[in-house]
């Protein structure tokens, strides 16, 4: 990607095939970024590095400094070109590269990228692990997830279906929600 597309684009984004993605949030969110920076959003994480990680299965976004550095400082020995948990590895590379982890929550406090599906986030049912490596403590319910999410993990094709209708094709009459400035006030939180 940085040899080939580095110069075409000013945001990276590594996503699974299993992640559902809203891009209009995704473009809303970064519309206020600095794309010079060497920052990534995505789903922190907190165990194994210093400033934690962004998990990839939520997906995470790297600037264009960001992935410059990657591409041409990438190759030190904490930049593993094999083994090891993809996102754990790529947090550790761009750790020691000077790439940020900046806080990816609205304004609210609310999370734009996830792990799971919408259902996990609603019911609380997490496995296990969550509870010890989400920065925030793995909240549950409506109050975490932001009107303009940006991604959703572990979906199944027919769920992937089902976000596409109701994102996309669902307008109830009569309600209108108007457009919050999620964007406004965010503390950009180096952790």
């Amino acid at each position: 990607i940085y040899q080939h597309f580095f110069n075409d684009y000013d945001w990276f984004m590594k996503a699974d095939d299993d992640t559902y993605i809203i891009l209009e949030n995704l473009r809303y969110f970064l519309s206020e970024k600095n794309t010079s920076e060497p920052v990534y959003f995505g789903h922190h994480f907190k165990p194994y590095i210093k400033q934690g990680y962004h998990g990839g299965g939520a997906g995470y976004v790297l600037s264009k400094e960001a992935l410059r550095r990657f591409g041409e400082k990438g190759n030190n020995s904490d930049c593993r070109s094999d083994g090891g948990a993809e996102d754990v590895e790529m947090g550790r590379c761009l750790e020691s590269v000077g790439v940020r982890i900046v806080n990816s929550d609205d304004s609210l406090g609310r999370s734009r990228f996830h792990s799971f599906i919408p259902e996990s986030y609603l019911k609380g049912t997490f496995p296990k692990w969550y509870y010890h490596y989400d920065v925030n403590g793995a909240k549950q319910g409506r109050g975490n997830i932001s009107d303009y999410v940006i991604s959703f993990h572990s979906v199944n094709p027919e769920k992937m279906r089902q976000l596409e209708f109701y994102v996309y094709h669902l307008r109830p009459y009569g309600i209108n929600n108007g457009q919050q400035d999620l964007n406004t006030n965010i503390t950009e939180r180096s952790r």
